[in-house]
């Protein structure tokens, strides 16, 4: 009977190695998924910052640009002409 017992032993620290290898997979998981989340929430903010400082930027130079125009109404009118000028003849080249 010790020979036949013995099958049923090995099977079992099979299954229990199973198992425990099926919980390790599980809690592996969790943590790079916990992990991925922690990721993906410090890109946002920091993408939420960046674009936050874009914002920031973009109003100042749109302030400088209008000042300037309420300055040079002249200068501005013919810069944009020429930019208008030179776009035009560069797409008109397709």
């Amino acid at each position: 009977m010790p020979k036949s017992k013995k099958p049923y032993t090995e099977i079992d620290h099979i299954r229990e190695d199973l198992d425990s290898l099926k919980h390790n997979v599980i809690e592996l998981t969790r943590h790079v998924t916990k992990d991925g989340n922690e990721q993906a929430a410090q890109l946002r903010d920091s993408l939420k910052g960046q674009i936050d400082q874009m914002q920031k930027n973009g109003l100042k130079r749109y302030k400088k640009v209008e000042a300037h125009v309420k300055q040079k109404p002249g200068q501005s009118l013919a810069m944009a002409f020429g930019a208008g000028l030179i776009a035009s003849m560069l797409l008109s080249r397709r």
